[in-house]
């Protein structure tokens, strides 16, 4: 057991779990949770970890500004697969280790993928709310089955959401901007460019990292190139599409129906994207099933315990 080193778990549901408290506190002696609850940010997270050697971090940001505060912090456990909240570049400079392992909420995300597109494409939520009503109305929607399915991006996620598509007879395109020609013949789908995946899906799911490059890379223009009625599944990050975009094509019915995971704004200001009729919102869940939530605490865990036992930390940028 480590008994130097003092860790600070920033994340909120790590800190709730008793299986990770009770695994990181074997490793750990010296360890303080978010046992209030709140969101740490800005002033608030400094003072959390102000007094720290390791974090545990999920949601919150590490820029630049943060590090120049918390001169004692040297290691970083990642809670979670998403690195657009980082400065990596202020990692560097301040000589802080990162503790990271892709994918391992992959399933979680990928099925929640599958169960937003029943959702929409059935329109199932339509016809919860009419039997809440005592409204005994029979509501109408498609096929899963009879879709072309348009994956953006065949990492961890996407193509455990290929597969899941492909076992429902759907037939499956993707694009990536790396050569994915081996996983797309393994997986028995085609690999097309942008263009193509848009114009030709039924329904675009989209799992690519949440960055300049890619934000509101789903807007007006590309919207436009698609099908009529067709339908958009977002679980990766909030920024990628444009949710004023999205809105103008609902009430086109360009866009059939949206389900998204993840919103630009988290909590959102705006409900008017939420409360649109033809739009399904969840609460940036798609990690958090109990399987996933071990899975990256675990991973958070050994990144930081990794560090300590003087293993060389990778830098990814």
């Amino acid at each position: 057991m480590n008994n130097l080193d003092k860790i600070g778990v920033c994340s909120r549901s790590f800190s709730r779990n008793p299986v990770l408290r009770k695994e990181l506190l074997s490793k750990f002696s010296n360890v303080k949770f978010n046992d209030q609850g709140i969101s740490l940010n800005g002033n608030d997270l400094i003072e959390f970890l102000s007094d720290c050697d390791g974090a545990i971090v999920a949601l919150e940001y590490i820029d630049k500004t943060t590090l120049e505060q918390l001169p004692n912090l040297k290691f970083i456990g990642k809670y979670g697969v998403g690195l657009d909240k980082l400065d990596f570049d202020a990692l560097d400079e301040h000589g802080v280790k990162l503790g990271w392992t892709p994918g391992v909420n992959a399933t979680s995300v990928a099925e929640l993928t599958l169960n937003m597109s029943l959702n929409i494409v059935r329109n199932t939520p339509a016809s919860n709310a009419l039997a809440e009503q005592k409204n005994w109305k029979q509501v109408t929607g498609k096929q899963l089955s009879s879709l072309t399915i348009g994956v953006l991006g065949l990492g961890h996620v996407g193509t455990k959401v290929a597969g899941l598509f492909n076992a429902f007879g759907c037939k499956v395109i993707a694009h990536d901007i790396l050569n994915k020609g081996l996983e797309c013949e393994q997986l028995g789908i085609k690999q097309v460019n942008f263009q193509n995946l848009l114009k030709d899906s039924d329904l675009l799911t989209i799992h690519i990292p949440g960055n300049e490059s890619t934000f509101h890379i789903i807007g007006a223009h590309e919207i436009g190139q698609m099908k009529e009625g067709s339908f958009i599944v977002n679980t990766a990050r909030g920024g990628i599409v444009d949710e004023k975009a999205i809105i103008e094509a609902l009430n086109t019915q360009k866009i059939a129906s949206v389900g998204f995971d993840v919103l630009e704004v988290e909590p959102p200001k705006n409900l008017d994207f939420i409360n649109h009729p033809n739009t399904f919102v969840t609460t940036h869940i798609g990690g958090s099933s109990e399987e996933a939530i071990l899975a990256m605490g675990f991973a958070a865990i050994d990144g930081l315990s990794n560090y300590t036992n003087a293993s060389v930390f990778k830098k990814y940028k």
